[in-house]
């Protein structure tokens, strides 16, 4: 017979494969400050990473991302773990969740609304701005397919309609592309954004 261990194995945790999207207006000021986003965005929900691995990826002090990693844990993003090796002495960290949404269309009244674009438009300004500083340092395999576009069109009403379910079909046939990929698999990540709404002079 089998004898079982007195070393228990660490566990690898579950996928959580459904976005979080974000309709509490408490959990949505912890994401109000940059560096919280930014924690978000180079975490995993299956491999636990200590607050020295995000600093030194983040370029930030541990003690920088030690107090946003306590908020954060606050509002419900992220969760403290053990650390895989057992060594008890190491303070490691995992997303809630595999992918965080802030999506406008689920805010139940105009300030949620409001505080949704302000983070937004907050997350993907600082992402712009990384990226563009570092883009000469890119591979080109990563920066020639960027898209930045944007223009003012004339639609009737039902053709505005018609544009923006396939936009969201298109959206969500990519966001759905991100569940096939794991760290380590060529993959990177990739910010995509969508915007339509009635353009007023």
């Amino acid at each position: 017979m089998a004898q079982a261990s007195d070393t228990a194995q660490p566990q690898t945790p579950p996928r959580r494969d459904n976005p979080a999207t974000v309709t509490d207006t408490n959990r949505l000021k912890a994401l109000s400050h940059p560096t919280r986003l930014r924690i978000l965005t180079v975490m995993s929900d299956t491999e636990p990473v200590t607050v020295g691995q995000i600093a030194e990826q983040l370029g930030e002090s541990a003690g920088t991302v030690s107090y946003h990693l306590k908020q954060l844990e606050k509002a419900g993003f992220v969760t403290q773990t053990p650390s895989p090796d057992g060594d008890n002495r190491r303070s490691c960290w995992l997303a809630a969740q595999r992918r965080l949404e802030i999506n406008a269309d689920a805010a139940v009244d105009s300030a949620m609304a409001t505080t949704m674009d302000q983070v937004s438009s907050t997350l993907r300004q600082e992402a712009w701005q990384r990226y563009r500083s570092a883009s000469d340092n890119l591979p080109k395999q990563w920066t020639d397919p960027t898209v930045t576009s944007s223009s003012v069109l004339r639609l009737t009403s039902e053709e505005y309609a018609r544009m923006s379910q396939e936009l969201r079909e298109l959206f969500n046939t990519w966001t759905s592309r991100d569940l096939a990929h794991e760290e380590g698999d060529g993959s990177q990540p990739v910010m995509l954004n969508i915007d339509a709404f009635r353009w007023l002079p």
